[in-house]
């Protein structure tokens, strides 16, 4: 056995050393301060090899190209996705520059695992930060810059040059040329018209509509989708076999099918989709909704406005020019303001025709008039409707005071190829007021009124309205007139209605017999197989229906005496105005 001597006491020797030691100790009691205070070693921090930074750079790109096929963001400053995009492109590249560090502190360590110091040159994440720092302040102070309250000038400028001021009497849209449907009827119609497509109904459906003049006619254009990407695949070869066309006057369908199905639509996938066609065909293009057109031989396009900001780089939207596209081949063709053909009437949509005179209606006499004094200021009524005028669709709305919302003070009719805009002056009732007005006629009916059509009807500024069911389909229509919009004629057909509107005329005096007479009229003899009796507006109307005939003919009294002494059976020769269930009519 061995002892241990006080004497000759070895340290190293000592349990507790060896019990420290079993736990990260430093030693005894005699062990010095630098062994017991240093960190431990770091493990040393791997290299990127080349090989590495190449695969990095491979899946940057990789993502960021899918990023771009799906947004498909225009490669302009002047465009919003493009700011997002980069936005998204630079926070991705930060998160693929990230550094190993050690635990949050910072320190950057070197292949042997000490710390060394960071290089004080600028770095490609310090340049990243450095240029989404620069960017975000570019584009809050060009939005900041772009308010009304510093461009209130640039604002009211965008269509002033555009709005010529006419006379009331130099209106000239008639019944005799105006869609007699609205969008929601004539896609009711194509819908139906789509069933006899037997072979293909249940591989397309109804794109999205758009209103053209064809021949001086109103026409809504419908071309046909694909339902899903399973439809898609399975006629990708073939394409899209036809478009449908709808007379909005005559309210006859037509199914065209073509001799090579349309590749490009906004409904198909991957390359064939017309958005990113176009993208990749011009990259740095803002566009606007396209619409489907036809040429003068029936040929169908897409037409696409390419938008610009004229205030700034993020505001003032207006038109610069149209792309076309084929739908069968993909060819496309760029065409600036001044040389868009005739044949394409869809420049400039209804909406941003409106937005751009609400602009100038609210801050042409300066952005804190628009809102302390408001003088002069007025707004567009909520809505609007499309009239053929020549080979053009002009956009019709109202023009209100911002103070007032029962009344209009003026409208507007617009050329949505060219932007010519006519500006009317006249107080009348607005839209809306005139469209409660026609459905108080029918209200046992339950119809809703359409948005109306402004006609110059007699020299009198005349609401046209469809009256629809809860179906949606057309029952009757009304004619509300402007001025005076308690006066409101109805009929099933048109032509009754205006006949039944020219009769009311007559009755309150705003038009006179000689005026009527010279109205278009027909004869007609036969026997009385009905006659009843009705007071209106405290004059009492006859009503004669003869044998074989579907119509009845109203008398008044007091233009017709001997309609008091009628009798059914009685043989009579009439005077008649107009078509339809209840014709005004005068006895001869």
């Amino acid at each position: 056995m061995k002892f241990y001597q006080f004497g000759s006491f070895d340290p190293g020797n000592n349990p507790f050393n060896l019990f420290a030691s079993m736990f990260g100790g430093a030693g005894g009691q005699n062990a010095s301060q630098e062994e017991r205070t240093a960190p431990p070693t770091p493990p040393p921090r791997p290299r990127t090899t080349k090989k590495g930074k190449l695969l990095r750079l491979l899946v940057y790109l990789v993502v960021m190209g899918i990023v771009y096929y799906v947004t498909l963001p225009p490669i302009n400053l002047q465009a919003h996705p493009f700011w997002s995009f980069a936005a998204i492109a630079i926070v991705f590249a930060l998160a693929m520059l990230t550094t190993v560090s050690d635990g949050g502190s910072g320190n950057v360590f070197g292949p042997d695992g000490k710390p060394v110091q960071k290089p004080k040159k600028l770095t490609l994440r310090k340049g990243l930060l450095s240029l989404m720092a620069i960017g975000i302040v570019v584009y809050v102070i060009c939005s900041l810059l772009s308010s009304p309250i510093f461009q209130a000038k640039a604002y009211s400028s965008i269509i002033a040059d555009s709005i010529t001021v006419k006379d009331i009497s130099e209106y000239t849209p008639t019944i005799d040329n105006v869609p007699l449907l609205d969008r929601d009827s004539a896609t009711r119609l194509a819908n139906r018209t789509l069933g006899n497509l037997v072979d293909e109904v249940s591989q397309f459906e109804l794109g999205e509509s758009t209103q053209i003049t064809m021949a001086g006619a109103p026409v809504r254009v419908h071309p046909l989708g694909y339902v899903s990407i399973v439809k898609w695949f399975l006629n990708r070869n073939t394409g899209i076999p036809a478009y449908i066309t709808v007379d909005m006057k005559s309210q006859n369908t037509k199914i065209v099918r073509l001799e090579d199905g349309m590749r490009y639509s906004p409904s198909a996938f991957l390359n064939d989709r017309l958005e990113r066609h176009l993208r990749f065909a011009y990259p740095t293009a803002m566009f606007d909704d396209a619409s489907f057109e036809l040429d003068e031989d029936g040929n169908p396009y897409w037409v696409v406005p390419v938008l610009k900001h004229r205030i700034l780089l993020l505001a003032g939207t207006d038109v610069k020019g149209v792309v076309t596209c084929n739908p069968v081949t993909g060819e496309t063709q760029y065409y600036p303001l001044g040389e868009i053909p005739d044949w394409i009437d869809n420049v400039y949509r209804a909406d941003l025709i409106v937005q751009q005179y609400d602009w100038y209606g609210r801050y042409h006499n300066g952005f804190w008039n628009s809102i302390i004094g408001q003088k002069g200021v007025v707004q567009t009524t909520d809505g609007y409707n499309y009239i053929p005028k020549d080979n053009d669709v002009y956009c019709y709305t109202g023009v209100t005071s911002v103070v007032s919302d029962e009344s209009n003070i003026a409208f507007i009719f617009s050329d949505m190829r060219t932007r010519e805009t006519d500006y009317y002056e006249i107080a009348g009732a607005e839209e809306y007021s005139a469209m409660e007005s026609a459905e108080g006629v029918v209200q046992h009916l339950n119809y809703q009124a359409t948005f109306p059509l402004l006609l110059e009807i007699e020299g009198q500024p005349t609401y046209t309205v469809a009256l629809k069911d809860a179906a949606g389909l057309v029952k009757m229509y009304g004619m509300v007139n402007m001025s005076q919009y308690q006066d409101v004629a109805t009929g099933k057909t048109i032509k009754e209605c205006l006949a039944n509107y020219r009769q009311l005329l007559i009755d309150d005096g705003i038009l006179s017999e000689e005026e009527v007479s010279a109205e278009e009229t027909q004869t007609v003899s036969g026997k009385i197989a009905d006659l009843r009796s009705a007071v209106r507006d405290g004059t009492t109307y006859y009503y004669i229906r003869l044998v074989d005939d579907g119509s009845y003919y109203a008398l008044s009294a007091s233009d017709n005496e001997a309609a008091v002494l009628l009798n059914i059976g009685d043989t009579v020769t009439l005077e008649v105005t107009g078509e339809g269930e209840i014709c005004p009519a005068k006895l001869k």
